[in-house]
């Protein structure tokens, strides 16, 4: 059976974490339910307020509550430059569908950002258009060029666009570019913002 921590180890843990995350006694006895006083007491004189088991879990519980929102608030906060990748891997209108493929496939990617020599937005290629090229064509798919089968661009954002402003628009796209004026420097695609949280 594991040891219980000592009560003036929980009292400074309850402290700790309260300033932590921000939170006054008044804001923490309120959400709790209980009275300034036995915040107060809990982190100060716990011994002599001898808390119940459930009590002291429900404090910790509500602190680790308020610590995760504290944590997921400070990461939708960040800018889209500091969690985009830099190194866009994109291919050009002129690019061969069977390049498009090749890299795809390396890079385990559904679509691929089509951008022109100075990194210009033209539109994207997506592996439900391949697929359906392939079946139908005719044509070698070593013929045909990317700007044959070009479908609209992934949606853009600026630099300094926070990853909360971000977030539904990946729901439905799955990638976003980001940009610098004209010119797309990065790329952030759901997955990215799935690790943060």
């Amino acid at each position: 059976m594991p040891e219980l921590e000592p009560l003036n180890a929980v009292s400074l843990r309850v402290k700790n974490t309260r300033k932590a995350v921000g939170i006054s006694q008044k804001k923490l006895a309120s959400m709790l339910g209980m009275s300034q006083s036995t915040i107060a007491r809990l982190e100060s004189d716990i011994e002599r307020l001898n808390p119940s088991y459930r009590t002291v879990f429900n404090v910790m519980d509500a602190l680790q509550d308020a610590t995760m929102r504290t944590e997921k608030s400070k990461i939708l906060g960040k800018l889209s430059s500091a969690i985009m990748h830099r190194h866009i891997i994109y291919v050009k209108p002129g690019d061969t569908v069977e390049k498009a493929v090749k890299i795809m496939k390396e890079n385990d990617f559904t679509q691929l950002p089509v951008l022109n020599s100075r990194r210009g937005v033209v539109g994207t290629i997506n592996e439900k258009r391949l697929l359906k090229i392939t079946a139908d064509s005719q044509k070698d798919i070593a013929d045909i060029k990317v700007n044959e089968i070009i479908d609209p661009a992934l949606p853009q954002v600026d630099q300094d666009t926070e990853v909360a402003k971000i977030r539904p628009i990946l729901e439905n796209f799955g990638a976003v570019l980001v940009m610098d004026g004209s010119q797309a420097v990065g790329i952030i695609t759901i997955y990215d913002i799935l690790k943060l949280l």
